[in-house]
């Protein structure tokens, strides 16, 4: 695991094996404390959390929170976006997420019960857990995704971190199809409780060309911000697979 970790860290640290390296114990540190973040969960005083733990960079983008019509918020495996979003959904909206289906489904159901006892709906990314989203968004709801994975196997191939990647093109169809804004936001740690979140500037997705031409540009858009983002605190990227393996789309 440390060894993929590092690995996925290299392209983020220009080539600096020993850099990565440092980034790659960071970033495993990160995912320990996720996991301490999940089990207390149902403890935490999440309509306090943002007051007393989380420093906002460029808050003033969480607007579109208070306008009216459907939002997806997007982030990636940063910090912990689960507990950062939920804290801001503090502000009104309600929240419903998809999560990576796991097995046994005891574990999975266990860990959707540590989720949800934020507040926030949590779902696995199945037919019923899309279905429930579709609701949510139509009803003028706030939807949460992480975007940095292509767990289906059928996301858009673009360039990011010099490197030819999936990126899932799912939550982009999404938006185009119930016209949501999507508000992208990132989480950063600092220590075991406190947090810096980035909020970026909100994106759509366009109606006035072809389905698939508005949802490559989105995500060319989106890898720019991700990229951005993995760049500034490598460490904080959580991904424990071979990602440029798992999501590499070779060339061309």
């Amino acid at each position: 695991m440390r060894r993929r970790v590092q690995s996925n860290m290299l392209p983020a640290c220009d080539g600096d094996r020993r850099r990565a390296n440092r980034e790659g114990l960071k970033a495993l540190r990160n995912v320990a404390r996720y996991y301490v973040d999940l089990a207390t969960l149902p403890t935490r005083d999440i309509p306090n959390f943002e007051r007393d733990h989380i420093t906002m960079v460029n808050g003033g983008g969480l607007a579109v929170l208070a306008e009216p019509g459907p939002v997806i918020v997007i982030s990636a495996h940063m910090g912990d976006p689960e507990l950062a979003v939920q804290a801001l959904t503090v502000r009104g909206r309600p929240f419903v997420a998809l999560v990576e289906a796991l097995r046994p489904q005891r574990v999975a159901d266990y860990l959707l019960e540590l989720r949800s006892a934020g507040g926030a709906r949590f779902y696995e990314a199945d037919f019923r857990g899309l279905r429930a989203c579709m609701d949510a968004l139509k009803e003028g709801g706030l939807l949460g995704l992480v975007g940095d994975r292509d767990l289906q196997g059928n996301g858009v191939c673009v360039k990011m971190l010099g490197r030819d990647v999936k990126l899932p093109g799912g939550p982009w169809e999404l938006a185009r199809r119930t016209n949501a804004t999507v508000l992208p936001v990132f989480c950063a740690r600092r220590g075991m409780d406190d947090m810096t979140v980035f909020v970026e500037d909100a994106l759509r997705v366009r109606q006035d060309c072809d389905a698939e031409v508005a949802v490559r540009e989105a995500v060319e858009a989106w890898a720019v911000i991700l990229e951005r983002q993995i760049r500034r605190e490598p460490g904080q990227w959580t991904v424990l697979e071979d990602y440029w393996k798992v999501h590499g789309c070779g060339q061309g």
